[in-house]
């Protein structure tokens, strides 16, 4: 079954897709805006893009800020309009700061000093050129410039498989310009005056690095992929990796690859542009790759006061997809096992039950209190060595380096505890009736709720690992404690809402097989 929200992914243009006019009707939708790019630049950034009167358009110093602003009252407008926000953001080069932007590192106007010292800096580099190589692989671009001694330029841009661009001193890109004619492929000289991403630009980005260190970036509230790494931005990192992006090459087609992965079926809108990143895409798509061997298991880690039946409907929707629920002392078949409040006896108890079982694909998947436990359990199986899953889905949780909200709960006593509880909607009604369960079942949920008040988050490499994770719109989660996930993976965060409450799952069995499974979403 389908999953109504799928991953929707923006992409922000970089410099050379300026042109005259861009902008149009923006500048009077946004007008303080428009007034503030002013103010910060000292000249009238709407008369530029529109009118271009004195041909600087193309002149670096002024393309980039101009790109940054027109992209991000595209990005705005469109969410005025009615758009969603994005949950995954890509910029090429320049259009970083815009995913940036739109994730919440910077406001406009310190993203717009910012861009403005990086067009100075960039500008103020000569004697480079760029040339763009269409028809010819990265890899094999590189063999036969090592075969032509042409081994002073860079793979400056991996746009797609077989569309790059060099950079370099210029004399040496008219020698490869010769030799790759030569050879019958495809070639085109760029209008830029300094070889952009190159080694060649190191200067730059040492300057630029500096100037960074003035400046504070907040925790990003949306997934963006780096340039450089073809990975998800970390927090704390923001300041090192664009100042690297600078002399380091822009990985565009490893980048677009690492959300075709991870999410399947993510839908791409261009911000602006002209569309040249939406073809890049779908050249991108096209592009043959091996196929991802999908989980044949999934081990399921319960919510508080769950047991093994926790998920017992799950089953029902997941084809061949063997579902495997990990037990925890005191409850199900383990109920004669004293119950356990140590969140590292817990999660080892739990890699114990797996070891042996991980020789095919797999999933973990946990909801609430499972889902911190289900990413222990895969800290724990990497800390072994042991086979990692193909994803990790969670749902009804924070990231896990923020507290959870449930944390001082196992501090309620009496009806309060138990008003709680039912705010949360996880106890059945029929329960009330027997004294005895009732006795049982609040010694498990107060072991259970204890774990959550003595998890103390442990700073680690994020995991090689896809995380999806799902939550219930009428769940009270903020974006940043969503996006926390982000901060756990390698990969690009899915994110997925379901109408319901804290306890949406239960009305959504194949929505969610749906999502371990792994497969396309609309």
């Amino acid at each position: 079954m389908p999953v109504a929200d799928g991953t929707s992914v923006a992409l922000f243009p970089g410099q050379g897709t300026q042109a005259k006019g861009m902008g149009a009707d923006l500048f009077d939708r946004f007008p303080e805006h428009t007034a503030l790019a002013g103010e910060v630049l000292g000249y009238d950034i709407a008369r530029l893009c529109l009118e271009d009167p004195d041909h600087r358009l193309d002149d670096t110093r002024y393309t980039q800020p101009a790109l940054y602003v027109v992209n991000a009252l595209s990005y705005w407008d469109r969410v005025a309009r009615g758009e969603p926000e994005a949950d995954v953001l890509l910029g090429h080069s320049l259009g970083e700061y815009n995913a940036l932007l739109a994730a919440g590192a910077f406001d406009f106007e310190t993203g717009l000093k910012i861009v403005a010292q990086r067009a100075e800096l960039m500008a103020a580099q000569r004697g480079g050129a760029m040339l763009a190589v269409v028809g010819m692989s990265a890899e094999r671009l590189a063999d036969l410039l090592a075969e032509q001694d042409l081994t002073t330029l860079d793979v400056a841009n991996r746009n797609t498989p077989t569309q790059n661009v060099l950079s370099g001193p210029a004399e040496d890109i008219d020698r490869a310009r010769e030799a790759l004619t030569g050879h019958g492929v495809r070639v085109a000289a760029l209008r830029v005056s300094a070889a952009f991403h190159s080694r060649y630009m190191r200067a730059a980005r040492d300057e630029f690095a500096a100037f960074l260190r003035g400046f504070r970036f907040g925790p990003l509230t949306r997934t963006v992929i780096a340039n450089v790494t073809a990975r998800p931005y970390r927090d704390g990192e923001v300041a090192r990796t664009l100042s690297d992006q600078i002399a380091g090459s822009v990985r565009w087609s490893d980048s677009v690859r690492s959300v075709l992965r991870g999410l399947p079926g993510a839908r791409f809108r261009e911000i602006g542009g002209t569309g040249v990143l939406t073809r890049m895409v779908r050249q991108i798509e096209g592009a043959p790759t091996a196929p991802e061997a999908r989980p044949r298991r999934v081990f399921t880690v319960a919510y508080a006061g769950g047991d093994e039946n926790a998920y017992r409907a799950l089953a029902g929707h997941t084809g061949d997809l063997e579902v495997v629920p990990l037990e925890r002392p005191g409850r199900g078949r383990r109920v004669a096992e004293p119950l356990l409040t140590d969140v590292d006896a817990v999660v080892a108890d739990l890699v114990d039950q797996l070891r042996g079982r991980l020789d095919e694909p797999y999933a973990v998947y946990g909801h609430s209190l499972g889902a911190r436990l289900a990413f222990l359990v895969c800290r724990a199986l990497r800390a072994e060595g042991l086979p990692l899953p193909r994803r990790l889905v969670v749902s009804g949780e924070c990231g896990p380096s923020i507290p959870s909200r449930e944390r001082d709960t196992w501090r309620l006593t009496g009806d309060a505890f138990w008003a709680h509880l039912d705010r949360l909607g996880g106890v059945p009604q029929q329960l009330r009736q027997f004294e005895d369960l009732m006795a049982h079942y609040e010694r498990v949920l107060r072991a259970d709720f204890t774990l959550l008040g003595r998890y103390a988050h442990r700073e680690e490499p994020p995991l090689d690992v896809p995380i999806t994770v799902v939550t219930g719109d009428r769940e009270p989660f903020t974006d940043a404690e969503i996006g926390a996930w982000q901060r756990e993976s390698t990969e690009p965060l899915a994110r997925h809402r379901l109408p319901g409450d804290h306890f949406f799952i239960r009305g959504h069995w194949a929505e969610l097989a749906h999502l371990i499974e792994g497969a396309p979403h609309a």
